[in-house]
């Protein structure tokens, strides 16, 4: 959708850019220290595209590149409880 087409209907008829409401901010959460909270914890919000036609709507992180940093950081420290069979 950030191409200004709903992949969907193929209309054109796109919001950007605004933020989804669900009693508080939307976000993707990392762990980067499991059973570290809050210090180890790291949140990115999210942005929703919403075509004005048919509603079909996608989320994207606002920060990805900071995200996938959080992410290597969390592979650097698995959780005790992951790793169990």
């Amino acid at each position: 959708m950030k191409n200004g087409i709903c992949p969907n209907c193929k209309s054109r008829n796109i919001i950007s850019n605004v933020d989804p409401v669900e009693g508080r901010d939307m976000s993707i959460r990392v762990y980067e220290k499991p059973g570290v909270v809050p210090k180890g914890m790291r949140s990115y919000p999210l942005k929703a595209w919403v075509c004005l036609d048919c509603g079909y709507t996608q989320l994207y992180v606002s920060q990805p590149q900071e995200l996938r940093q959080s992410y290597q950081r969390s592979l650097a420290h698995p959780c005790p409880a992951a790793l169990r069979p």
